[in-house]
């Protein structure tokens, strides 16, 4: 009795509209992934998937081992040669997806669909690795609403529309526990979503370590977010102070600014600042795969991990991979290096040997014709203010060996890093210690939220010069040229603003207005979702009074995720044994499995002599050798004692059954 009592509870194989339902759920689930991952790994995926959804519909046998194995050995293959590795974010991801798309090839039990259905709820939570937007957890919740319901469907007898509804209450339920699963399970310190070889993939704020003519321009095209600011204090300082501190550039050669190990190992800023002048300030910065902390200039340091380099930009430990929150303390007013060393002064006065004549000779002049580096400084600024000069984001080209010269006084148009690595030339020309800074420059503040929004069009380009007395003093010649640009934006001081991105142009139009509320809902889902971590949870801990129970909870939560873990453990073996030690159950289901793959899945009130019957009718080629079979199966069932003969009997005549073999119809 035992026997027949559990094998008729075990589900049948997927029928028709049940391989339907899992193409279904895998083509939803993968979705997303189409879109970032390379368009040959969408093409191979789709074409898969629309393949196993028309064999589904027309209820089609599932091709045999040796075209699995040679299409699975093809989906390895074309990674392989496409990305040149299986492991990674992008490699590992597209593998998946073709692999979970030839997993439907080979679903011929209720065990190959329940394997099948996790690896999919594992896909599912692999969107977090491209983006943690409000949007695709939205997204996931769908998705996981939709493989909890196909899990239902695949393990009862319920009804389509039933398995929704019963999925949607089991996740209703839940959601109380996963709410304190996340206030109170211990936060790992660090991004939890992100594979550091392919973070580059993902960098969204731009900044380069080097600038040429266009590199800044090629910047203002882009819309997209590159921080997101809070003052915790009051509101955000004037424009003329909203300069956002990046990467320092030292060297200059062949037309390109970059920064430069020798200039990093001089001593780190002295910043000297003045008491009543310091601005703090939360920043959300996007990921750069760059270790660059922006903050408003000049910055005194952060709640991250970092260090002061000697430009006086802040630097974290590893590179900025994933979106990070940190407080950052500036000073608006201050003294920068009142005291220039040696090596630094010869390191900001290196120009190389040749190149740039003119620029080189009017420096020379001007250097005579001034009685102190101030005096230069601002004849450099009367020439841009006084020579028709175009702010344009679609300058002439220019020469690399002659880039200076051909912008001073052929095309004299440019962007922001023209005019920068123009007056930095000069400066060090005439012997003035200067440098060249990259960062952002103003923001907008937005609609929804005490928050101001910097966005990659922010991106600019000033100098340092050192002055005596002063230290590093900030010049930015592009204000000379287009003075609108600290005051009204890049947009309002552009004459070709139109080749800028909606975002960037400050239109007040409805599209606008939407996209910021929905970037409010945005950052309203990062500071209180996302970047919900160590700190933010002892601080929720202290401030219901269980501050000093943080490791008690670690420790009861290791303790019972172990319990849980051996918990399962010995429910699997357990099962494992149950289906596995008796050979004629594990017979019998086989020839249930090798029929369902057929086309003639068992039902679940079917016994085996109703399931028999069902198919000789159907089969009738098949009836002799598979009423053999159910005979045999139930003989040995309800036997009292079955002889080992009898047993080793029916296990050799149901291992040799093969329902595709072709036989000959019985008379």
């Amino acid at each position: 009795m035992s026997r027949a009592a559990t094998t008729a509870s075990w589900p049948p194989a997927p029928a028709r509209g049940q391989r339907l339902r899992l193409t279904g759920c895998l083509a939803l689930v993968a979705l997303p992934h189409l879109f970032h991952l390379p368009p040959w790994v969408s093409a191979i995926a789709a074409t898969l998937l629309v393949w196993q959804a028309q064999a589904a519909w027309r209820s089609r046998p599932l091709p045999g081992r040796l075209i699995r194995f040679a299409l699975a050995a093809a989906a390895l293959g074309s990674v392989l040669a496409g990305f040149g590795r299986i492991s990674g974010q992008e490699a590992g991801v597209s593998l998946l997806v073709m692999l979970l798309a030839l997993k439907l090839c080979e679903i011929r039990s209720h065990r190959d669909a329940m394997v099948f259905l996790s690896l999919t709820a594992f896909l599912l939570i692999t969107q977090f690795l491209f983006s943690q937007s409000l949007a695709m957890a939205v997204y996931l919740v769908i998705g996981t609403w939709l493989i909890t319901a196909a899990f239902i469907d695949v393990s009862s007898e319920i009804a389509p529309t039933g398995a929704f509804t019963h999925s949607a209450r089991l996740l209703l339920q839940a959601l109380p526990v996963a709410a304190l699963l996340f206030v109170l399970f211990p936060r790992v310190p660090g991004p939890l979503w992100g594979l550091p070889s392919d973070a580059g993939a993902r960098a969204t704020t731009g900044l380069s370590e080097r600038m040429s003519p266009g590199s800044i321009s090629s910047l203002a095209t882009s819309d997209a977010v590159a921080l997101r600011v809070r003052f915790p204090d009051g509101d955000m300082p004037p424009a003329p102070a909203r300069y956002w501190r990046g990467p320092v550039f030292w060297d200059f050669d062949d037309g390109t600014w970059r920064g430069s190990p020798a200039a990093d190992a001089l001593p780190a800023a002295d910043i000297r600042p003045v008491a009543d002048a310091i601005v703090r300030a939360d920043i959300t910065l996007e990921a750069t795969r760059h270790p660059w902390l922006i903050a408003l200039d000049v910055p005194l340091g952060t709640d991250h991990r970092s260090r002061m380099s000697p430009g006086a930009t802040l630097h974290a430990e590893d590179d900025i991979d994933e979106r990070i929150r940190y407080h950052a303390r500036s000073a608006l007013a201050y003294r920068l290096d009142p005291q220039l060393g040696s090596a630094a002064r010869e390191r900001a006065t290196r120009l190389p040997a040749g190149g740039n004549p003119r620029a080189r000779a009017t420096a020379r002049r001007w250097r005579a014709q001034a009685d102190t580096p101030q005096g230069i400084v601002d004849r450099a600024l009367t020439h841009f203010r006084e020579h028709p000069f175009h702010y344009t984001l679609s300058p002439a080209r220019t020469g690399r060996d002659s880039s200076i010269d051909d912008f001073l006084f052929e095309t004299r148009e440019g962007f922001c890093e023209h005019y920068a690595g123009a007056f930095t030339f000069l400066m060090r020309a005439a012997g003035v210690p200067a440098r060249v800074v990259t960062g952002y420059q103003g923001g907008e503040r937005a609609l929804v939220g005490d928050y101001w929004v910097v966005r990659n069009s922010d991106a600019h380009a000033w100098s340092e010069v050192w002055l005596d007395g002063r230290g590093w003093v900030r010049v930015d010649p592009t204000a000379a040229v287009a003075p609108g640009r600290i005051e009204a934006g890049v947009a309002g001081s552009l004459s070709d603003s139109q080749a800028l991105p909606y975002m960037a142009r400050a239109d007040d139009g409805a599209w606008y207005r939407m996209q910021m509320l929905w970037d409010g809902v945005n950052a309203a889902w990062n500071r209180w979702f996302l970047a919900y971590g160590p700190q933010q949870q002892q601080r929720l801990l202290e401030r219901i009074g269980l501050g000093g129970l943080r490791g008690a909870l670690v420790a009861l939560t290791f303790g019972v995720a172990v319990l849980l873990g051996l918990l399962s453990l010995w429910l699997g073996w357990r099962m494992r044994q149950r289906r596995t030690a008796d050979p004629v159950t594990r017979q019998w289901q086989r020839v249930c499995d090798r029929l369902a793959a057929m086309g003639y899945p068992r039902a679940r009130h079917e016994g085996p002599q109703a399931y028999g019957a069902r198919v000789a009718r159907a089969r009738p080629d098949l009836a002799d050798e598979l009423g053999a079979i159910v005979a045999g199966y139930i003989r040995l069932c309800y036997a009292a004692n079955p002889g080992s003969a009898d047993t080793q009997a029916f296990v050799a005549r149901a291992a040799a059954f093969d329902p595709r073999r072709p036989r000959k119809p019985r008379d």
